[in-house]
Formats: structure tokens, C-alpha cells, sequence
């Protein structure tokens, strides 16, 4: 069978990393502090996933010193790494496998460079991703292209021969921009909106290989 793409590329958060339970508890610690307890449903929180926290943090909590909650934000958040964030089922077991197949593979996310690190190091994956994008290694961050571009051009690698791989409409338009392949998985707690239409989604890392030959 002939491959393909040569580069697959993953969103960070919803895709690799479950870390819904991190976010939420990040969150809720905040709005205590913060907010006076006043709490958004879990189900609101959810979607915090996605967008730069900057940007997040800024709605949330508009009449602070925004470097100060940031700041406060990632303290909070790296003490809850090691018991709050988690593999999804057969992740680690699919993408050695790709590995060993010859593909490239590698990250490209709105978390911070180091954070990433961080996770995959807590979810045992530091030895299958060759390259990592994070918000702070670019101009733009997502949705914009330059993390997926920069990848590709890292990789020596061309748009046509890559996938991106994300949960939600942000990595689609990532991969829009970037001229590249998108899938979009099911297993998150987000729903993808109807009128999108990513290269193919998948509902398990199971699946995922039945898209990468042909």
C-alpha cells in the first residue's frame, strides 16, 4: 500500500492530551479566587479548549491585570499535570505504530512550547513526536497557518503530503489555511459543528490508519 501522507501533524489538547479535567479544575480554582465562586458549567469550560488562553482568560475575567491571572492561570494548572491529564484509549499503541512505519509526526498547538513538553513527557509520548509547535514559537497562533507551515517546512516535507489532526472547527481552519488535510476526532466532549466538512473524522485512534493509504 502506498502512503498517503509522509507528515501527520496533532493538535494538543482534545486530540493528544485529555485534558478536560485539568482545564475545569484550573478553572474552577480560579473563579473561586476570582470570581467569588461564581462558576461556569463544566459544559461551558469545555470549549476554553481550543483558542490561545490569553484570549480566554481575558473573557472570563476582563477587569483584572490580565498578565497577572496568565501568570496565575499556568500556576495553577502545572500542579494539576500529573493527576489531571490522560492518554485517550489507544493513542500511545497507534502512533508508535505509525512511527515505526516511516511517518513524521508532530505537534502543532495553541499551549505553550514547554507546557506541551510537559504533557507528553506526563503521558509517556515524548519519544514519538519529532516536532513541536507551540504558541510561543510563532507569530501567529491558531487558526492562523504559520505552526502548520513551519512544521511542514521542518519536516522537508510539502502541504499535499501532510494531515493535520484536531477536535474542533479551529484546527479545521487551521488546516484550511495551511492548504493541508484535516481529521477530526469524536471522542471529546465538544460537538463539531454541522455544516463542517474536515478530509475525513474518526471516532477512535483505531480508525485512524485506515485513512493514512491508499
Amino acid at each position: 500500500m502506498k502512503r498517503k501522507y509522509d507528515v501527520i501533524l496533532f493538535d494538543m489538547d482534545g486530540t493528544i492530551a485529555n485534558t478536560d479535567p485539568m482545564i475545569v479544575e484550573s478553572f474552577h480554582i480560579l473563579y473561586d479566587k476570582y470570581n467569588n465562586g461564581v462558576r461556569k458549567p463544566d459544559s461551558e469550560i469545555y470549549y476554553f479548549s481550543g483558542p490561545p488562553i490569553r484570549q480566554t482568560l481575558k473573557k472570563e475575567f476582563p477587569n483584572l491585570d490580565q498578565q497577572m491571572i496568565y501568570e496565575e492561570f499556568h500556576r495553577v494548572s502545572r500542579k494539576l499535570y500529573d493527576t489531571h491529564i490522560y492518554n485517550f484509549p489507544h493513542c500511545r499503541e497507534v502512533l508508535s505504530e505509525l512511527k515505526k512505519e516511516g511517518f513524521k509526526l508532530g505537534i502543532v498547538t495553541n499551549k505553550m512550547h514547554d507546557l506541551s513538553l510537559v504533557a507528553l513527557e506526563v503521558l509517556g509520548l515524548s519519544d514519538v513526536f519529532d516536532y513541536v509547535v507551540g504558541f510561543d514559537d510563532v507569530k501567529n497562533g491558531k487558526p492562523h497557518q504559520e505552526g502548520i507551515l513551519k512544521a511542514v517546512k521542518h519536516f522537508n516535507s510539502i502541504q499535499e503530503k501532510t494531515l493535520y489532526v484536531g477536535d474542533n472547527k479551529i484546527d479545521l481552519d487551521t488546516a484550511n489555511n495551511a492548504n493541508v488535510d484535516c481529521c477530526l476526532v469524536h471522542w471529546g466532549p465538544r460537538e463539531l459543528p454541522k455544516d463542517i466538512s474536515p478530509t475525513f473524522t474518526i471516532d477512535s485512534y483505531l480508525e485512524l490508519k485506515e485513512h493514512l493509504y491508499e
